[in-house]
């Protein structure tokens, strides 16, 4: 398995989760909004660095020409998979994120969940 993709596996299991994209900066500040249709849920337990793999290849196109990012975390024994797009304001980012139907923002900078 290609070491970046099992170095990302690590990330997410060992409760960092990870924002990541291969053609551009992980962000440093905005908010991240998850974008509807696009979410996968695998139990903790089941999760492999090939589900992860798989995950990445099935949205590899819009990662690479839509500007959008890799998101996972892990909470309640679950591994959430999603892609995500980095808004600059916190006003946008609760709007579209409500638009997208999602329950909470990622506050890059803080480092923390905001519910919507």
């Amino acid at each position: 398995m290609n070491m970046v993709i099992e170095d990302q596996y690590r990330a997410i299991v060992d409760g960092d989760g990870l924002t990541y994209s291969p053609v551009r900066p992980t962000p440093v500040g905005g908010y991240m909004v998850s974008l509807a249709g696009s979410e996968r849920t695998i139990p903790l337990e089941r999760f492999t660095s090939g589900d992860f793999a798989d995950y990445m290849s099935d949205y590899e196109f819009r990662v690479m020409n839509e500007g959008h990012f890799y998101g996972a975390w892990v909470d309640a024994g679950l591994v959430y998979l999603d892609l995500s797009v980095n808004v600059a304001d916190r006003a946008e980012a609760e709007a579209m994120g409500r638009l997208e139907s999602q329950l909470a923002i990622f506050d890059v900078a803080n480092g923390y969940v905001i519910s919507l």
